[in-house]
């Protein structure tokens, strides 16, 4: 019996093993495909998130986050969590230097289970010009290709719903994971398309949409949510906002 426990288990440990180390090539894989779709179209500097670079959050989970200045655009922030058999990453775009909105993408995979969250948030100063209404026209078209994806209902705070441009969420299992891939990969495609199009703003309008973009990161703070209340219960209100500030919105920007 006890030999039959133990073949279980060490069968098992390799199985698990095996999910591991090929979920987290999915995961790299992912990011670098999405960093290789703004290369196409603009220049990448990686810049120093100083101390965040690693936040323990409750001292032994660990978000990794890295922070790139895409030139005449804005800020990409990457934040990984690597848990073995759960591991997910935030790719978020901040357009400081274009009236464009935010996007932000969560790729989530549990062993076999794989989840996507994609969120824009309209952070803008006018919401009527002609690329952006061509924009949410493309996100619709994009949303009638996946259809067949199962969609799910995040267990989020509602008052972040009024800043939403749209929203998809998908999950399927791992025999599915190449069309999670392929949304990511349309919904960045479609997102850099629009900001080619949109004009830089000028000093005065680049400073509004940089306060703009703060007040709703404070609000964050204030509202909470659930990834954003781990932060705060490990770092405290204030250095949170200055995490908000340093990585994932990139004010204030210095190079």
């Amino acid at each position: 019996m006890k030999a039959f426990v133990w073949t279980f288990l060490i069968i098992l440990g390799a199985y698990l093993s095996y999910i591991v180390i090929s979920n987290k090539k999915i995961i790299n894989k992912i990011i670098d495909e999405g960093i290789s779709i703004i290369k196409n179209e603009y220049e990448l500097e990686e810049l120093d998130v100083g101390e965040f670079k690693t936040v323990y959050i409750y001292k032994v989970l660990p978000f990794k986050s890295k922070k790139y200045y895409i030139k005449k655009l804005g800020v990409l922030s990457i934040m990984t969590l690597n848990l073995g058999v759960m591991q997910m990453f935030t790719f978020n775009i901040n357009p400081f230097e274009k009236d464009i909105p935010q996007l932000t993408i969560d790729p989530i995979i549990i062993l076999n289970q794989r989840k996507i969250l994609i969120e824009i948030y309209k952070i803008m100063i006018d919401f009527e010009t002609e690329n952006y209404k061509e924009f949410l026209k493309k996100m619709k078209e994009i949303k009638g290709n996946y259809v067949d994806l199962k969609d799910f209902k995040p267990s989020e705070a509602l008052w972040r719903d009024k800043y939403f441009s749209d929203a998809i969420y998908k999950s399927c299992n791992s025999q599915n994971e190449g069309k999670l891939v392929n949304l990511f990969k349309d919904v960045l495609n479609v997102y850099i398309e629009y900001a080619k199009k949109e004009k830089d703003l000028e000093s005065e309008q680049n400073a509004k949409k940089v306060e703009t973009i703060k007040d709703f990161a404070d609000k964050l703070v204030e509202n909470g949510g659930i990834s954003i209340n781990y932060f705060k219960k490990t770092l405290g209100d204030k250095k949170t906002k200055e995490f908000l500030g340093k990585v994932l919105y990139g004010y204030p920007h210095t190079k």
